[in-house]
């Protein structure tokens, strides 16, 4: 989404949030559209690509999430997110090349798949391999601190 007349930023405005996935698919939500009534899955991608991602929702899908709490699977992972996102839209350029964004999002994409390679994050970031070898490396040595805080904030303690 996102263009020089802000059309997302008006169909967005035009959305009631109905329910939120909540942790850890905090990116995700359900949206009523309060003009015309149809519900969209929405996953917000804020830290690479800054997108909101639509997905239209039968109204079967729409009362699985409101009865039961089952999501589609679209959206469900944040390397699923990113993976459209980079298929429709363009990650954002960081002035500063260890932007915390960055870490967040590889740690994140960690998390949900450890073995996940560092070319596969790569290319997900839009970053060279060079840039991924020195964000792993810098993810690593950092402070135990600070990776606790980060996880403590993740589980809505801190």
């Amino acid at each position: 989404m996102g263009d020089h007349e802000r059309r997302d930023e008006q169909f967005l405005a035009t959305l009631d949030i109905v329910r939120e996935a909540g942790d850890p698919q905090w990116w995700l939500y359900l949206g009523r559209c309060h003009l015309c009534g149809q519900h969209w899955l929405v996953a917000q991608e804020e830290r690479i690509y800054d997108e909101h991602l639509l997905a239209r929702l039968a109204p079967s899908q729409t009362n699985d999430i409101r009865t039961i709490g089952h999501w589609p699977d679209i959206f469900t992972t944040y390397e699923a997110v990113l993976t459209v996102a980079r298929q429709l839209s363009h990650p954002g350029f960081f002035m500063e090349a260890m932007a915390d964004p960055l870490f967040c999002t590889v740690e994140d994409l960690r998390r949900e798949r450890p073995e996940i390679s560092g070319e596969e994050m790569a290319r997900l970031l839009g970053v060279s391999q060079g840039h991924m070898r020195k964000l792993l490396a810098k993810t690593a040595s950092r402070p135990v601190e600070h990776r606790l805080k980060r996880l403590l904030s993740w589980l809505g303690v801190g």
